[in-house]
């Protein structure tokens, strides 16, 4: 038994070898020295803080036998945001009306509801959580109870997931209905579950009805969360802040709407936006950036990719290691204050009705291990702090996407690309660099490495240059000698 235990370290570690050799392989200077791909950093040109990285994690499906997984996440990857669901699918467990006064809520019906096994589970996660010192975005998602829908309404003016669905709006009528259901949920969390939590995201998708979320109209939103902020201040819960409006599709204009509602702005903790394509935050940051709400951050709470039935090698790299943060960089450089990658492990999604593919974790059988898209994430989140800031980077490479920050308390520089072609040497030049001589710590996810440090490079005159593969996901930490870990 000893000697098979011997063969087998021995031949890990061949294998690993090699997947260097063959990586340093195509590292290697060629014999005619290739023109590089500039990358300019200028440390004075400043941007958005960073105030961290998240996961999106469905709360009843915690188990005791996952907090390894979640040690992992925290420790290693360096998420210290969640955004959590509560329920399976559906803000519609109020199946029948509580009562018939939508501002005085009957508990004994709520209580019930809330300490169900289902919700029980949850809430069982969610103080896991606040135990690791996260304080998560409690948020739901899914239709809301059929009486509370019109059945039949006009056409959306605004783009939708679905052209074909007839489902009716949320009634107006009914908004204090709605802001009963959903706030009863946080109180409960709050003084109930004891959930540490500041901020609430009451709406999911509402341009992607009926399972995503109630088909809520943009100019209908500002009342929707309107009403729920009223009832979050009238049950005590007014320092918690709305996380809004979650919408699909990017180029919807719920954004312009909640902002011209001055009242519903000093509820408003954070724009939540979801995309899983290159078209990102961009034009909603600007809008809240020339606002009178500069201050309120704009997050991604959905990225990552939704090929998730193309479970090949080949998959995986390009549209879960390489799209995946290509997306998650281009958010940051159009000025995400956070993101928050979709989904947590793989698992079954209530609202697309099957088991879906797209965690960085797998899950077959209770058993959390680590896709390749784990590692090519961390080349960014485990990398960049909260609190760091982005910093301008810039590059005429159409094949090469980069970003860069600094973290003020630890000294650093930190460059993260994601590379699809090109010439295989980068220079990277600081603009007025900080002072005293710098090394870069080189780390590669490439199709044989996982987020492995590689070399580490001398800066001569401000400038670096590294070999890269043809496609990696790479990240570039400069360190002031002598200062620094």
């Amino acid at each position: 038994m000893n000697g098979l235990l011997s063969l087998s370290y021995r031949l890990v570690h061949l294998v690993i070898a090699v997947a260097v050799l063959s990586v340093s392989a195509s590292l290697s200077p060629a014999q005619t020295p290739e023109r590089a791909t500039k990358v300019v950093i200028d440390p004075g040109q400043r941007h958005q803080i960073v105030q961290g990285f998240g996961i999106n994690f469905t709360g009843p499906y915690f188990r005791d036998d996952q907090q390894k997984m979640f040690d992992m996440l925290i420790n290693d990857l360096g998420i210290s945001m969640f955004r959590v669901l509560p329920y399976f699918v559906g803000s519609d467990w109020e199946v029948t009306n509580d009562n018939d006064d939508p501002h005085s809520a009957n508990w004994a019906y709520y209580d019930e509801r809330y300490s169900n096994p289902v919700f029980e589970a949850a809430w069982k996660g969610l103080r896991f959580l606040n135990s690791r010192g996260i304080r998560p975005v409690l948020a739901l998602m899914g239709p809301a109870p059929a009486w509370m829908m019109e059945e039949t309404s006009a056409p959306p003016r605004h783009g939708v997931c679905s052209s074909h669905s007839r489902a009716g709006r949320l009634k107006p009528e009914m908004y204090d209905e709605f802001a009963e259901t959903v706030v009863t949920l946080a109180v409960y969390a709050r003084r109930k579950a004891g959930i540490d939590f500041e901020y609430f995201s009451p709406v999911n998708e509402t341009d992607c009805y009926p399972n995503e979320g109630p088909r809520i109209d943009p100019q209908d939103m500002p009342r929707v969360l309107g009403a729920i902020a009223r009832r979050l201040n009238q049950e005590g819960l007014g320092d918690v802040k709305l996380a809004v409006a979650d919408q699909a599709l990017i180029k919807n204009d719920y954004v312009e709407a909640i902002l011209r509602d001055a009242e519903l702005m000093k509820s408003v903790g954070a724009i939540t936006l979801h995309s899983y394509s290159d078209d990102s935050v961009g034009q909603h940051a600007r809008s809240v950036g020339q606002s009178a709400y500069a201050h309120v951050p704009v997050w991604l709470t959905e990225y990552g990719s939704l090929e998730d039935l193309n479970r090949t090698e080949a998959n995986e790299w390009k549209e879960f290691a390489l799209a995946a943060n290509r997306r998650a960089l281009l958010a940051l450089n159009q000025g995400a204050g956070a993101l928050f990658y979709f989904n947590t492990f793989d698992d079954y999604e209530e609202c697309m009705r099957r088991h879906t593919f797209y965690g960085l974790f797998t899950s077959a059988g209770h058993v959390y291990s680590p896709r390749k898209r784990y590692y090519a994430t961390r080349q960014l989140f485990h990398f960049v702090a909260p609190g760091s800031q982005r910093i301008a980077a810039s590059t005429e490479s159409k094949s090469l996407t980069v970003s860069a920050f600094r973290d003020g308390g630890e000294g650093t520089l930190t460059v993260v690309g994601v590379k699809e072609g090109g010439p295989g040497r980068i220079r990277i030049t600081v603009a007025a660099p900080p002072a005293g001589p710098g090394r870069w710590d080189l780390y590669l996810t490439t199709r044989e490495l996982n987020c492995r440090k590689f070399d580490t490079l001398e800066e001569t005159a401000g400038a670096v240059e590294a070999d890269l593969p043809d496609e990696a996901v790479f990240t570039l930490v400069r360190r002031t000698e002598g200062r620094g870990k």
